[in-house]
């Protein structure tokens, strides 16, 4: 009896070993998995779940104990984090799915946008009159801890490729620092 059978997929510059069977090879090593195309709506959906989930609760607890308004206060203030930091997700994911290495920049670069846009809005657009100011922040608050809480999680559960096939440096196999005259 054989072990799984993987095949190897070259995309761009990554190399990724798919396998059509779980577990492990019969000597006992362990077979890598492949990586998903993009992570990006996964950590969207991880995010998104945590943020909205609790944010939703304490809207729906807030409501009868404080008032709608306090309530609607929360809710808004989860609603733009929400919005914000989602969208830093999606431009991500799109951007990694044109071309992979345009993943993390077009990431970072929205980071610093969102964080000039919130303080746009902040600073110069003041809130709506319905908007209790105190409870805003809170919910504001709590949804952005909640917020990274996910992404740390999403991000250290991530299967992303970390070799690239195409490395200048020469591997002990070709010949390189230790490897075959």
């Amino acid at each position: 009896m054989q072990g799984p059978s993987a095949v190897l997929l070259q995309q761009g510059n990554w190399t990724y070993m798919i396998k059509s069977g779980r577990g492990s090879k019969p000597s006992g090593a362990l077979v890598a998995s492949s990586a998903p195309r993009s992570p990006w709506l996964g950590i969207l959906k991880t995010c998104v779940s945590y943020t909205v989930g609790v944010g939703a609760v304490a809207s729906i607890v807030a409501w009868p104990i404080l008032d709608a308004q306090a309530a609607g206060s929360l809710a808004f203030g989860c609603a733009l984090i929400v919005v914000f930091f989602g969208i830093s997700l999606l431009v991500a994911d799109w951007a990694g799915r044109h071309r992979a290495s345009w993943a993390l920049p077009a990431f970072l670069f929205m980071y610093f946008i969102k964080i000039l846009g919130m303080g746009f809005l902040v600073l110069f657009s003041g809130l709506p009159e319905w908007v209790l100011a105190p409870y805003f922040m809170w919910g504001a608050i709590g949804s952005l801890v909640l917020w990274q809480v996910g992404e740390i999680r999403a991000f250290s559960r991530a299967r992303l490729p970390i070799f690239n096939q195409d490395d200048p440096s020469p591997s002990p196999s070709d010949g390189g620092e230790h490897g075959k005259p």
